[in-house]
C-alpha cells in the first residue's frame, strides 16, 4: 500500500537543518514514527531507508518503484525563510491526497503555506522534483512539515509538535484510502491489535535476484518479497485479476 521516504541521509544532511536538528535526522524520526503507527493499524508499509544512509536519487526512486507500493509519502523539512507546511503532488496527479494531508496537519495547529505541483522549467509536462518524475506509477506526495529557518514559529513547532504533525499524516492517509484509523491511545488499548514481541521482529531485508536489488521482509525466519518484482527479473509477465483474486504468471 505505502512506502515512506525519509528524505536525504548520510552525506546529505538536507537544507532544512538548523542549530537544533538536521533535516535527515528529523525526517527519519518522523518516518519511523509513521511506520510504526501504520503497522499498528495493520497497513502494509515500507521505508526507503531505516538508518542514516546516503541514498542517491536514482537508488531512492528505484526503491520506491520496486516496493510494490501504490503510494509514497516523502518527508522533508523546508528552508528558505518561509513559514508553514507544504504538500506537493505530481503535475499529472490528483491533488486530493496532498490536500488531505495538509488539511490534517492544519488541524494540529500548523499553518499550511500551500498545496501545489511544480513542473520542470523547460518541460511543463514533466515534474520538477525527481521524487515525482522518477517514481514510476507510485503516487508520491512530498510533505514539507515546516521551515527550519522560519522567522516565525516553525522551528519551535518542529521541535515540540513534530509527532502531532506525523500523526496527522497517518490519519489523513487512512482517510484518503478508507482504511480504519484509530488514535495511538485507542490502538494501544485495542485487544485485537497484533503484537510483535521484541524477540520476533519484522525486519526489512535486501534480496539480490539476477543482479537486481529488491526490498523484502523477514518475518519469523522467512523472507517475503513481492511476486511481481521477482518474476519480472526472470522476464515473466504478472497479471492480477481483482475479481477472482488470482495472480497469473506467464513467460
Amino acid at each position: 500500500m505505502l512506502i515512506i521516504d525519509p528524505g536525504h541521509g548520510g552525506q546529505d544532511p538536507g537544507g532544512g537543518s538548523n542549530a537544533f536538528f538536521k533535516e535527515k535526522e528529523k525526517v527519519l524520526e518522523i518516518s519511523q514514527y509513521q511506520y510504526d503507527r501504520f503497522r499498528a493499524l495493520n497497513m502494509p508499509v515500507l521505508l526507503t531507508r531505516t538508518r542514516d544512509e546516503t541514498v542517491q536519487p536514482a537508488e531512492r526512486t528505484r526503491r520506491v518503484r520496486q516496493s510494490g507500493a501504490t503510494y509514497c509519502i516523502s518527508n522533508h523539512i523546508n528552508a528558505g525563510g518561509g513559514d508553514g507546511a507544504e504538500a506537493i503532488y505530481a503535475v499529472h496527479a490528483s491533488p486530493a491526497l496532498a490536500q488531505r494531508l495538509a488539511d490534517e496537519i492544519r488541524k494540529e495547529g500548523q499553518n499550511v503555506r500551500r498545496v501545489y505541483s511544480r513542473a520542470a522549467t523547460t518541460q511543463p509536462n514533466k515534474d520538477y522534483y525527481f521524487m515525482h518524475r522518477e517514481s514510476g506509477n507510485v503516487h508520491t506526495v512530498i510533505v514539507e512539515y515546516g521551515f527550519a529557518d522560519s522567522p516565525k514559529d516553525d522551528v519551535a513547532q518542529l521541535r515540540t509538535q513534530w509527532k502531532a504533525y506525523a500523526e496527522a499524516v497517518v490519519r489523513g492517509f487512512c482517510q484518503h484510502v478508507k482504511h480504519p484509523y484509530a488514535s495511538p491511545q485507542q490502538t494501544e488499548q485495542s485487544p485485537t491489535t497484533p503484537q510483535h514481541p521484541a524477540d520476533d521482529p519484522i525486519e526489512q531485508v535486501t534480496l539480490i535476484v539476477r543482479g537486481k536489488t529488491l526490498n523484502g521482509l523477514l518475518i519469523k525466519g522467512k523472507t517475503y518479497v513481492e511476486v511481481r518484482a521477482v518474476c519480472e527479473q526472470y522476464g515473466d509477465t504478472v497479471t492480477w485479476d481483482p475479481i477472482r483474486r488470482t495472480i497469473e504468471v506467464k513467460p
